[in-house]
Order: structure tokens, then sequence, then C-alpha cells
């Protein structure tokens, strides 16, 4: 089957990111696959409330923003899993009873929005200094009617598929995914198919994203000697 914008099944749209776009926020990065954009702001570490801290770490909070209307019951759902997700991954033993709060704003969503709101908050995170175990990268799937399955489908590919699934993957891990979400109707065999493609893509995005970060590292570095 052809996809709509003639990409091969593997191949991923078009990548751009930009860090520190957010100028109120700690650190911030928009992340952008084909027409999906997704921009992340981290505030704090600062202080929490009284009746949110935690003696010995960080709370870690997400609140997710639709381009338009309100958040819906999957936009929530998706701020708990993100939450999870990073949480376990950021050092959040070396700030306790401070907040992480992470406000992703999706700003055009053209399919994929998932796996962009992580990569998006991956980038942010690095941007803001929070220390991490490791980076997050992820990337989404779609098995499409005609058992074809592509990778990071548009909306359109989206809506006529059979099954989506969105995996997050720690840069130079082997202990499986950080993150799952697998909606639809689907076989075992076609799992673990997008598993693999899955597990590929995250690779070239963690490649992309390390090359935005020493980009930004080397100019601030000029600006710093001039």
């Amino acid at each position: 089957m052809s996809r709509p914008d003639r990409r091969e099944a593997s191949q991923l749209r078009a990548l751009n990111c930009s860090l520190g776009q957010l100028n109120r926020a700690d650190g911030s990065a928009q992340f952008s696959a084909g027409n999906t954009s997704v921009v992340s702001g981290i505030y704090g570490p600062v202080e929490a409330k009284v009746y949110e801290e935690k003696l010995d770490r960080a709370v870690v909070e997400v609140k997710f923003r639709p381009d338009i209307g309100a958040p819906t019951t999957k936009d929530k759902w998706m701020e708990s899993a993100i939450r999870n997700t990073f949480e376990r991954e950021i050092l959040t033993h070396l700030h306790p009873r401070t907040l992480v709060q992470i406000v992703i704003q999706l700003r055009e969503g053209d399919g994929s929005v998932d796996s962009a709101a992580i990569n998006a908050t991956s980038l942010a995170l690095v941007d803001a200094g929070i220390p991490l175990k490791c980076m997050i990268t992820a990337a989404t799937c779609a098995v499409l009617s005609d058992d074809t399955t592509v990778v990071d489908p548009t909306q359109e590919e989206i809506d006529a598929a059979r099954s989506t699934h969105t995996f997050a993957f720690a840069s130079g891990s082997s202990t499986g995914p950080l993150y799952v979400d697998s909606r639809g109707d689907f076989t075992m065999d076609e799992y673990n198919h997008c598993y693999d493609l899955c597990a590929l893509a995250t690779e070239r995005v963690l490649a992309f994203m390390r090359t935005a970060i020493e980009g930004k590292v080397t100019k601030e570095a000029k600006i710093s000697a001039a």
C-alpha cells in the first residue's frame, strides 16, 4: 500500500527540534515530525506545596494541553503515563521536597502525538539541566487494514489503521520499553513486529536529538567565549 506522503513503510517523517524557546520556563523544547509539532516546558525544581511534597524526592507533575479545546480522557491518560515514565528516570532524590512541572503543548497534531510529546519532554528536561538516568525516545507504528505496518503514521493513517502502538525506550538499555500504548485489534506477531520497528526508529530519533543538543552546547560555548 502506498503511503499518502510516499514514504517507505519504515521511514520517519522529517524531524525538527528547537531548544530553549520558552523564556519563562527553566528549559523547553519543540519537537516536530512532519506536521506534528509539540512544545514541552519544564518548570522547576521549585518548592512544592506542603500537601504535595515528598520528604525524600521531587514530585513530578505533567500537564498536556491540546491544540484545540479541553483535554480529553486520552489526554489525561497520556499525562499519567508520561509522568510515570519520566518519574522513574529523573533523579528525583537529588531534589527532595520540590516540584518538577512538565507542561506539554500540542501545536499541531498529525499523528504520532504521544511519541512526539515524549521526545519533546526528553529534550526539554536536558535543556533545563534536570538530572536524568538516561535519554528517553519514543516512536509510533500503525498496522493498516491491509496488514502493512508503518512507522510514524500520520493522522490519516491512524484513522484507517487496525491498531496503533507507541513505545518509549531508555538510551543504552536492553531492559525493554519504559512506555507502551497499544490500541486496536492486533496479533502478538504484529505487536512484536511493531516493537522491533519502533526500537529501530528510536535509535534514529536518539541520534537526531543528540546532534541537536550538541549543536546548542557548541553555540552557547561560542557565545560565552566571544
